[in-house]
């Protein structure tokens, strides 16, 4: 993975601490995702189509 830059590193922060007050502690696979888009490896498109597609088969 790339390395991220403060801003990055930022942004996910703040994603997380909304999470957070929101009672919804995000979860090891949500800071990968969250961390594989801002390093520009996988879209958020791509992200939601995974997803799905786990859920829909099963």
């Amino acid at each position: 993975m790339k390395e991220l830059d403060e801003q990055a590193r930022y942004n996910i922060a703040q994603v997380t601490a909304t999470m957070t007050i929101d009672d919804m502690p995000p979860d090891i696979r949500t800071l990968e995702n969250l961390e594989q888009i801002a390093a520009g490896e996988r879209t958020e498109d791509q992200i939601i189509n995974e997803i799905i597609k786990e859920y829909t088969n099963g």
